[in-house]
């Protein structure tokens, strides 16, 4: 009996022979099908060769991450054959390029099918070696039973562009394809693609999510220096610049980027840069001057393997700390970590809201396996967006307001802002302590009444907006609390429902705001917890430290990853059963 409308995908191959566009195309026709799809890459910091894959999990209920297993494996080398071909499920498809690829059925495995098709010399046929990747996703289609021309609409969209007859050759090189390996089966394969008729669904993951909650945020200025994982964001913003009114500039580095939008900042416009850790290194210096300036503006950092160069390609959670401490002395920070592309977009709203509210830098910290992983979700626009600029002086209020005071102190510690060319409204900003003025001043005691000033700023922030998020099974009945934060969400809901369906009840515990912590939720959770298990992605427990730092609550039980891949489903699961003894 087939398993209709569920299936894991695997392709590899080398860097250049367009793993990741059969991947993301893989996906999107069975997002167009009607699926809900996860997709996510792995590749090394090579242009060409090496070893890249892209995983595709599809499924009628929402999906968060790939589980262990693949129904699909397409081999565009001899490499991915020998590393991959183990990790089919029973009944799974090993299809291969027969004129590149040599012994690709696993040893020992006679439950797998295996297809070698002439995927070069079909391509030649059609048009173009180049054009065997194209093969090898039509052959996937075809084992499915995937309607054809879901997946032909889709190369014709995709390679308008390029002029139709490119387009035409695309057809014909996936009809190619999906033909040899429905012929090739002996009997239907284990998997069946049905359509399903839904609302039009979005495909899009965590770097794509931001940029559409800047621009839905009413961002105005991007200055940014291309550093992976975060670069895509740079080149999305400068694709769309015009149509959303934005100034996009590339910089000659870091350190004029964040000097960019702080200016931007002051001058009134919503101001972003997006970078890495290296990248962030640098902004250290002009995230202070934001700081005791109190300019609002928005740095996302999307962390990989550090330090150093370290992996660049490759994802961890190690910047936690750094982005709660970078730059010398002490000012308020916000510090968001959003779990999915969803939170991605509308943490980014609230990270121009919150920037302006509270008048201080705010750093969201994605990672490369956020990044790059994409998840099917309802259209964005549903969900309401509400705009707040903080106290920012308008035209009519600063006619009266002689004698304007920049820094004046306030029982929030929010003082008014205005624009510069406003009537009365002229001060001084600089990267001094200063008085309320804004002028320099090293009087002792102004700069106690500063810092005081400053730092209770954070408490304007709602708490509904900083409070975790909790998944599974309610307080009472759960067996273990599981704690994450930032992108090991993905995995964590997964595992949820593996741990569920062999008898065990857990609830999740996701935390999105490391600064503020929303310390008080977090330790309630923690104490009526019957068991607790935190897991991270760095080798030192960077959230359970500040936990304890500022909830005074040190989580005994550790779950970490270091090694530059993300946490697996399964891994989570069987960590959390060790935690009970099971």
């Amino acid at each position: 009996m087939a398993i209709v409308n569920r299936v894991n995908f695997k392709i590899g191959g080398p860097a250049g022979s367009g793993v990741a566009t059969v991947g993301l195309l893989f996906a999107k026709c069975l997002q167009r099908a009607g699926l809900n799809v996860y997709g996510t890459n792995d590749y090394p910091s090579l242009i060409k060769g090496g070893h890249n894959t892209y995983t595709v999990a599809a499924s009628p209920e929402p999906i968060s991450c790939i589980v262990d297993g693949f129904d699909i494996v397409i081999a565009l080398d001899q490499r991915t054959a020998k590393l991959h071909g183990s990790e089919l499920t029973k009944g799974g498809a090993m299809i291969y390029d027969s004129d590149r690829v040599k012994d690709a059925c696993p040893v020992g495995r006679p439950d797998v099918v295996c297809i070698g098709a002439p995927l070069t010399a079909m391509a030649a046929k059609e048009g173009g070696e180049i054009m065997f990747n194209t093969v090898a996703l039509g052959a996937s289609m075809g084992i499915m039973q995937l309607d054809f021309a879901i997946l032909e609409n889709m190369l014709r969209k995709i390679w308008a562009r390029k002029g139709d007859a490119v387009a035409a050759a695309n057809v014909a090189a996936a009809k190619a394809g999906y033909d040899f390996s429905k012929s090739s089966l002996k009997e239907p394969f284990k998997v069946k693609i049905e359509f399903v008729k839904r609302e039009k669904t979005m495909f899009i993951n965590g770097n794509e999510a931001a940029v559409l909650g800047a621009v839905r945020a009413g961002c105005k200025f991007v200055a940014e220096y291309p550093m992976s994982p975060s670069s895509s964001i740079l080149h999305l913003m400068a694709g769309h610049d015009r149509d959303f009114g934005i100034i996009v500039k590339q910089t000659e580095d870091e350190i004029s980027a964040a000097n960019m939008i702080a200016g931007a900042a002051f001058a009134g416009a919503r101001s972003m840069t997006a970078t890495s850790g290296g990248g962030f290194s640098l902004m250290a210096e002009a995230l202070g001057m934001m700081g005791i300036s109190e300019t609002p503006a928005v740095i996302i950092e999307s962390q990989r393997a550090g330090p150093s160069t370290g992996l660049p390609t490759y994802s961890e959670q190690a910047d936690l700390q750094f982005a709660l401490h970078a730059s010398q002395g002490e000012f308020p920070r916000v510090v968001i970590a959003p779990g999915d592309p969803q939170e991605c977009y509308v943490e980014a709203i609230n990270a121009f809201n919150i920037a302006e509210l509270v008048q201080t830098p705010v750093i969201v910290l994605l990672d490369k396996f956020l990044s790059e992983s994409s998840m099917t979700f309802e259209d964005f626009r549903a969900i309401p967006v509400r705009i707040d600029r903080g106290k920012m002086m308008t035209e009519e209020q600063m006619e009266s307001a002689e004698g304007f005071k920049r820094h004046a102190f306030s029982e929030d510690g929010i003082s008014s802002r205005c624009l510069p060319g406003m009537k009365n409204g002229m001060h001084v900003c600089s990267s001094y302590e200063h008085d309320e003025t804004g002028f320099s001043s090293e009087d002792p005691k102004m700069r106690v009444d500063m810092i005081n000033k400053r730092a209770k700023k954070l408490s304007a922030i709602p708490q509904s907006i900083i409070a975790p998020s909790f998944h599974g099974a309610s307080e009472d009945e759960a067996a273990i609390l599981l704690v994450c934060w930032g992108s090991t969400k993905m995995p964590a809901l997964e595992a949820l429902k593996l741990l569920s369906a062999s008898g065990v009840k857990a609830r999740m515990m996701h935390i999105r705001y490391a600064s503020p912590l929303p310390a008080r939720a977090i330790l309630s959770a923690l104490t009526k917890a019957k068991n607790t298990l935190i897991f991270e992605a760095n080798s030192e427990a960077q959230m359970r430290a500040l936990i304890f730092q500022k909830a005074g609550y040190y989580i005994e039980k550790t779950c970490l990853r270091y090694d530059g891949r993300p946490f697996t489903p399964e891994e989570i699961a069987e960590s959390a059963k060790k935690a009970l003894g099971r």
